[in-house]
């Protein structure tokens, strides 16, 4: 019997497989997937916190900029000192595997897990590996197995309270501005989210997300930025931004997009769900010490990934809420203040995608109007 099955090696599963394998313990990792990494569905866009890691040279590119398109106005362009980092996706993910497999891990690509199920003794998983139906057993089940994951339908009977549906393309375009990405707001190219071109040179990352409808029909109207003839790959999955109420259960815990640990306000995941992976060998490394698997010994792990990103999941799911609910008109009045010289200069010293909420709190702060002109 296993210490630890790991169902996914994503980018929070196999960090997890890593810590817990360098540990000392006996970790198998499932991968449903004939390749780690494959399908990329994934943007792909992380802060150099990523790389203090993961010893990854996966960069496509480094961007220092974004440039914001209202509805009815003219873009708004920010600039930041630091980077912001584009991965290749796949190698990322396989840099983070090969970091597992490396710490002694037995990674398994072409597993996919069909059932899985506890009990005061054991965890068991039923998975078929290159066509063979198995059964493994362990002492506890983690679930890094995304937005589906069947670890919590088999285990936690939840569901997402809040998706954002993504459909996103790989374009043979390239984009004029290479140091900055392009975010586009409004009705037109989302519903309750955002639309987005992020450059890799010669390739672009073209998609659009939207919660309570399909994404696909909110892309085509990004054809009047974009050659669509030139599309190479389509990708798209759904992205969990709100957590769940219990990410810990009797013999297995929940991490990233699998528990919902994801950024409500950009979706991004790859950060969160390794920040969530940390704190899970922490508290499972103390539950292997002391035999105790239960639902209440686990219930630190949610305290601990809680008491350290938590607050900032909780408030920026707060603003996703109020933004997903702005009009084009709303949407239109925000630009206008925005776009004045204080707030970029605000925007430009302030902005972290890993912690939005201190930008939001901090231009609130110093321009408390904004909030009269957010539901015009």
């Amino acid at each position: 019997m296993k210490d630890a099955i790991v169902v996914g090696a994503g980018p929070s599963g196999s960090y997890l497989s890593y810590l817990l394998a360098r540990k000392g313990y006996d970790v198998l990792n499932l991968e449903e997937h004939r390749e780690v990494g494959r399908p990329a569905d994934c943007t792909g866009v992380v802060t150099g916190r990523v790389f203090g890691y993961v010893n990854s040279k996966s960069i496509a590119n480094r961007v220092k900029g974004a440039n914001i398109f209202f509805p009815d106005a003219e873009p708004m362009h920010i600039q930041k000192s630091d980077e912001t980092i584009v991965i290749y996706r796949d190698s990322f993910d396989k840099d983070v595997s090969s970091m597992a497999m490396g710490a002694g891990a037995d990674v398994r690509i072409n597993s996919k897990v069909s059932h899985v199920k506890v009990n005061s003794e054991f965890a068991e998983v039923s998975v078929r590996d290159n066509g063979n139906l198995k059964t493994e057993r362990a002492k506890v089940v983690i679930g890094a197995d995304g937005a589906n994951s069947i670890v919590r339908k088999d285990i936690y009977g939840e569901k997402p309270r809040r998706v954002v549906s993504t459909y996103q393309v790989d374009s043979a375009f390239r984009m004029d501005d290479q140091d900055s990405v392009s975010v586009y707001l409004g009705s037109r190219t989302s519903r309750g989210f955002f639309a987005w071109a992020v450059p890799t040179g010669d390739i672009s990352r073209i998609g659009t997300g939207t919660i309570g409808s399909g994404a696909r029909s909110y892309y085509e109207a990004l054809s009047e930025y974009f050659p669509m003839e030139k599309v190479v790959g389509i990708n798209g999955a759904p992205i969990p931004i709100a957590y769940l109420r219990k990410t810990f259960h009797d013999r297995s815990i929940l991490v990233g997009d699998a528990g919902g640990i994801v950024k409500p306000l950009t979706g991004g995941g790859i950060y969160t769900g390794i920040v969530s992976a940390t704190h899970a060998a922490r508290a499972l490394d103390e539950a292997f010490q002391s035999e105790d698997f239960s639902s209440s010994f686990l219930s630190r792990y949610q305290k601990y990934w809680k008491s350290d990103i938590g607050r900032e999941l909780w408030m920026d799911g707060i603003v996703q809420r109020f933004f997903s609910k702005l009009s084009d008109r709303g949407l239109k009045a925000i630009h206008n203040v925005l776009s004045s010289k204080r707030v970029v200069e605000t925007i430009n010293n302030v902005g972290d995608i890993d912690y939005p909420s201190k930008l939001v709190l901090s231009v609130l702060a110093r321009h408390p109007y904004i909030l009269f002109n957010m539901f015009a």
